[in-house]
């Protein structure tokens, strides 16, 4: 404290990671241990084990596996000062300065003795400083109060870096291991940007107020996309190249805003905001003309825009119960500026730049989700004492609740359909997370039995995974290769609006990618033909025990063999068929497919009071 208005705070601190990564020890392949009379064998399983082998006496543990080798040390030292002081009864200013230095020494790479090819490594050693500054008035006028303010950033990745053509044969094989002799170098530059920043809130009658937004706001690139310079282990080729000197992505947001205030007990409030996203990078590679010179780099060509609303219902007060629901409607659009491939060869490049969607804007889809959190307690000194205790008091339970809409994707029957894009939506995603807890006070210590039910109401999601720079979605780990991925989609029976325009042969319905078969469900498939002319004349050959249900299209009708005929299928066996999704072909690697089981946890947190 300065004086009764004034005051700063200062903070100087220092992070840093030491990295270990390898394989455990090695084995010990000496004859150790006897089977039988003369069967002598090592300790495998146990230990690593590089080298490849065929059979189960010497399995490697995983052919590929096992190979991440990494040694990077970091530290990041900071030092940052706030000032603030009240200047009179309409003006707070505050101001700050802020100063971060990185100490990058940085060493991975992927081993492999035995499976060279593609097998790479990425190594800098970088001191890249940065620094902001901001400057802050809050204005309070009659209830209004307005925050303007601007900040300065300041970014240098340090050090030199290359200046060179894009096909460079520095890049190859042959000579990229001489970098450093054969291009020129020059210092890498300093960035600075102004980012300036409003907040308006101002009341409309004493329970309701009216607010606005606007700022814009810098992200620093990843490590990688400032000094990675990475060559295959195999022939030394550069692979991937950074750019030190990519300005940082920009995000410029917007958001108005509306609050009221419901008997003193809920907050409502409803917002629409919109995010302006560029400068973001991706990779982009160069092709030389004989292919020696083959490699990617950054460049800051990708955008982004957000917007949305949201609309969020509060209760942060009361004795009983408090927490929020959110519902949050957004759609999102990215694109990309340029090519994502270039090629010396001009033939080379007019066929990509015919055939390639890398430029095309991404179709703005929308991503709904929700969110609610829910927190039940009893007071402090709630019910009766027992043993000076009160074992029903400071009782809790969150209920933690999300609803997500997933993602869109491509899917085209395992062809390839000119002008069909994200045509199919992955299945909504559920969950519910539980908290319950009980603290005892016992003199000065504090002790909280709990437990922690993650996906309590144990909803089955199978694994799924979305590009948001590609605008593309798949389904996970549980797919053996694409003939099961294949199978399972062709087995689902999406809306004929979709199905239709594939040309396989789909049988209509309500499905989404990622609805399910219970293991507890036995597999009864359903085949598509288009008229009944073209049912087969004999039953095919089934395993003891399958049933098989042919759709037809002509008359939508499902029917069977039975004692080598063909006749209607009973209805009641159809319905349950549909019902328990027993047509669905599941992943053939069932133990990856869901990966999102109920957990339970139990615990204690011990704390004590010391004043």
């Amino acid at each position: 404290m300065i004086n009764p208005s004034t005051f700063y705070e200062a903070t100087l601190h220092r992070f840093a990671s030491e990295y270990r990564t390898a394989p455990g020890r090695a084995r010990n392949t000496s004859q150790l241990f006897l089977f039988g009379n003369n069967y002598l064998v090592d300790e495998g399983p146990f230990g690593f084990q590089p080298k490849p082998s065929t059979g189960i006496n010497g399995i490697r543990m995983g052919v590929g596996m096992s190979n991440s080798r990494d040694s990077s040390e970091v530290a990041v030292y900071a030092a940052k000062v706030d000032f603030s002081s009240q200047l009179d009864r309409y003006n707070q200013i505050k101001a700050g300065v802020e100063a971060v230095y990185t100490d990058n020494k940085v060493n991975y790479a992927s081993v492999d003795e035995f499976l060279p090819s593609g097998r790479s490594r990425s190594q800098w050693h970088t001191f890249p400083v940065r620094g902001a500054f901001y400057l802050q008035d809050k204005l309070e006028f009659e209830g209004m109060i307005a925050n303007l303010g601007v900040r300065l950033d300041y970014s240098h990745a340090g050090g030199n870096w290359y200046v060179y053509d894009p096909y460079n044969k520095a890049f190859s094989s042959e000579r990229s291991l001489g970098l450093d002799t054969l291009l020129e170098k020059e210092s890498t530059g300093r960035i600075f940007n102004v980012s300036p920043r409003l907040g308006i809130a101002f009341p409309i009658t004493i329970n309701s107020k009216l607010y606005f937004n606007y700022g814009h706001f810098r992200q620093l690139p990843t490590p990688e996309n400032l000094f990675l310079v990475r060559r295959f282990s195999d022939n030394n080729a550069v692979t991937r190249l950074a750019n030190p000197n990519l300005p940082l992505p920009k995000t410029v947001a917007y958001e108005l805003g509306y609050e009221q205030n419901l008997a003193d007990q809920f907050l409502i409030r409803l917002a629409g905001y919109y995010k302006d996203v560029a400068l973001q990078s991706r990779l982009v590679t160069y092709t030389s003309r004989d292919s020696k010179v083959n490699y990617a780099v950054t460049e800051p060509n990708n955008y982004q825009d957000i917007r949305g609303f949201e609309l969020t219902l509060n209760k942060n007060r009361g004795n009983w119960l408090q927490g929020f629901i959110n519902y949050t409607y957004q759609v999102q659009t990215t694109g990309n500026f340029g090519f994502s491939q270039y090629f010396e060869n001009p033939a080379e490049q007019r066929r990509y730049e015919r055939e390639t969607r890398s430029n095309y804007q991404e179709k703005p889809l929308p991503e709904p989700y929700g969110r609610a959190n829910i927190y039940f307690f009893t007071p402090s000194q709630f019910g009766p004492k027992l043993a000076g205790l009160h074992p029903f008091a400071d009782v809790r339970l969150n209920i933690l609740g999300d609803w997500e809409s997933r993602f869109h994707f491509t899917w085209t029957g395992g062809g390839s359909i000119p002008g069909i894009v994200n045509n199919v939506k992955w299945k909504n995603f559920y969950n519910v997370d539980l908290r319950v807890s009980k603290t005892l006070k016992i003199a000065k210590a504090n002790v909280q039995f709990f437990m922690d039910i993650n996906n309590a109401l144990n909803f089955k999601q199978m694994t799924a995974t979305f590009d948001p720079f590609s605008g593309t979605g798949s389904i996970g780990l549980g797919f053996v290769d694409g003939r099961d991925y294949e199978a399972y989609m062709k087995s689902l029976h999406l809306p004929k609006d979709i199905g239709d325009p594939l040309g396989y042969g789909n049988v209509p319905g309500k499905d989404r990618p990622g609805m399910y078969r219970n293991p507890n469900v036995a597999f009864v498939p359903i085949a598509y033909v288009s008229t009944a002319g073209s049912l087969p004349a004999t039953p095919p050959s089934l395993e003891p025990g399958r049933r098989l249900l042919y759709y037809v299209r002509e008359t939508g009708e499902y029917v069977e063999f039975q004692n080598g005929a063909l006749i209607k299928a009973d209805g009641g066996f159809v319905n349950q068929v549909l019902k328990d999704k027993a047509y669905i072909d599941m992943p053939n690697q069932q133990f990856l497919t869901f990966l999102n089981p109920r957990d339970i946890f139990f615990g204690v947190n011990l704390t004590f009071d010391i004043f």
